[in-house]
């Protein structure tokens, strides 16, 4: 399989999840072995991005001004607005892709765009069709009953993000060794980041359904 071949070779096996938010990526893709020198490799690509990280600040403060105004037209018409999906859902999908590359899930730097690239190691999708219930366009209820609804969410995902982060100290290895990734740091860090963008998605309306328990 060809390391930057585009979507289709993006864990196809996985199939389609059915949540309207999901984050897949390409397990076989080749990862160059230094970058699976210990500390150093690490530190390279977190330094690489810093670019990605001042990019991100200020499309992180945009994402939150627009979910001022983000619930009129949930509130109006039932459906989270196409310039919402593209700064907010932009802002969760240029996050995933940096921080996939970050933590050795990627072999292609991350594009500098929020919005569907190929070549990608990792692909975030966003189904925009989706119905959002009105009720939750309520002006600050709305958000604040998502947010308590989550907090079971929370609790799971501080716990799986120390997980996360213990499998990280030890990621290098497999790529220093094999230059892929290993299976396991796919299905607990890549399921950690795929977890913890539906919570995102769902608590700023970008999507209906209350997500899932699961990391695939």
């Amino acid at each position: 399989m060809a390391a930057a071949s585009g979507w289709a070779d993006l864990d196809p096996a996985a199939g389609d999840s059915g949540y309207p938010i999901d984050v897949r990526y390409t397990p076989e893709a080749r990862i160059g072995r230094y970058w699976g020198i210990p500390v150093i490799g690490y530190w390279l690509r977190a330094v690489a991005l810093i670019p990605h990280f001042i990019a991100l600040v200020f499309l992180g403060l945009a994402a939150m001004l627009l979910t001022l105004f983000t619930w009129i037209p949930v509130l109006l018409t039932g459906r989270y607005p196409g310039w919402g999906y593209a700064v907010v859902g932009g802002y969760l999908r240029w996050g995933v892709r940096v921080a996939t590359w970050l933590y050795l899930l990627s072999g292609t730097y991350p594009s500098f765009s929020g919005s569907e690239t190929e070549g990608q190691h990792v692909r975030v999708d966003i189904d925009q069709d989706r119905p959002i219930g009105r009720f939750w366009g309520i002006p600050i209820l709305g958000i604040a009953i998502r947010a308590i609804i989550l907090i079971p969410h929370f609790l799971v995902l501080w716990l799986l993000g120390i997980l996360a982060g213990f499998l990280i100290w030890f990621a290098w290895l497999p790529v220093l060794i094999n230059g892929r990734q290993a299976e396991i740091v796919y299905t607990i860090v890549g399921g950690y980041l795929r977890w913890l963008t539906r919570v995102g998605a769902y608590l700023f309306l970008l999507s209906g359904p209350y997500p899932p328990f699961r990391l695939d």
